[in-house]
């Protein structure tokens, strides 16, 4: 088993279990010290601009969950994210445990936020919800710019669910 830290849709238990067809043994909200959330990982097209990314920013810190899931698990949702990711570790607290854990970081070029689709805004601010994740936080998310494209946007949306579904099996 190894711990997984989630900050975009994969702390939403839907997209976990749903989605990505997998089941955490155990799931816990935690915070990600000396790091902000920064929406600089390009989409790929203006439908779907940017996703959610973390930053080393000392004085910062990104909430999301800690999954303990298993190394084939860990191996799928790394496969679904692209190769453009580094697997870091840092360590956090799991229920009174301290633990490594692994965490994505995408490698950017760009360093300012990008739009992201108001698809996975809403992904992003349910499931901060959802795990309880603090009113400060989750108005950061609903500050991040969205864009919306009436057909186009559903469209790929379905897009998106059946190309990741693909890569998790």
């Amino acid at each position: 088993m190894v711990f997984y830290f989630s900050y975009g849709s994969n702390m939403s238990k839907r997209v976990m279990e749903n989605v990505r067809n997998i089941h955490p043994l155990r799931s816990q909200k935690n915070t990600l010290l000396n790091y902000k959330i920064i929406m600089n990982m390009p989409g790929p097209n203006f439908i779907e601009p940017g996703f959610a990314n973390i930053s080393p920013s000392i004085g910062f810190k990104v909430e999301g969950m800690v999954h303990e899931i298993s190394d084939d698990d860990l191996k799928r949702i790394i496969a679904s994210e692209g190769e453009d990711y580094a697997l870091i570790e840092v360590i956090m607290k799991f229920f009174n445990q301290i633990v490594m854990v692994k965490t994505l970081l995408y490698k950017p070029e760009i360093k300012t936020d990008l739009p992201i689709s108001s698809r996975y805004k809403k992904i992003l601010i349910s499931a901060a919800f959802e795990n309880t994740l603090s009113s400060t936080y989750n108005n950061e998310l609903k500050a991040k710019k969205s864009v919306y494209y009436p057909v186009l946007s559903e469209y790929l949306a379905l897009r998106v669910y059946f190309w990741v579904k693909s890569r998790t099996k």
